[in-house]
């Protein structure tokens, strides 16, 4: 694909893309309507996917190594993500296994927590 890729390594484009950069950190977009094929309130795997995009921003993979989603752990919605809403993803790297990583990732809207959950990728 000779396309350029938006924000550096992130593959997906609207509406499959959540994320984009900030001066305070990766911040999430659900920017669904009810035209879109997603429903009012982002489901649990949509939200897990953008916390795993954060990833891409926050800690991005070597250069030219393709970053991919190898498992999900303890991933919990608090409360519901609604359209509009404007979220924060704080992402901490736990450890690096060679070419695995796994991190701690919490997404917060105006402060408060509405999901949360460890992700491990390989590159």
């Amino acid at each position: 694909m000779s396309r350029r890729q938006p924000e550096g390594s992130i593959p997906h484009e609207r509406p499959f893309r959540f994320v984009q950069a900030s001066a305070s950190g990766p911040v999430v977009l659900p920017t669904v309507t009810a035209s879109e094929s997603f429903p009012p309130s982002l489901p649990l795997p949509l939200v897990a996917e953008a916390m795993a995009q954060a990833i891409l921003l926050a800690d991005p993979p070597p250069a030219g190594a393709p970053l991919r989603l190898l498992g999900l752990d303890q991933v919990v919605l608090r409360q519901p993500v609604e359209a509009g809403q404007r979220l924060e993803v704080e992402v901490h790297r736990e450890a690096r296994f060679g070419k695995l990583a796994r991190y701690t990732c919490r997404m917060l809207a105006a402060g408060k927590l509405v999901a949360e959950g460890r992700i491990t990728v390989g590159f």
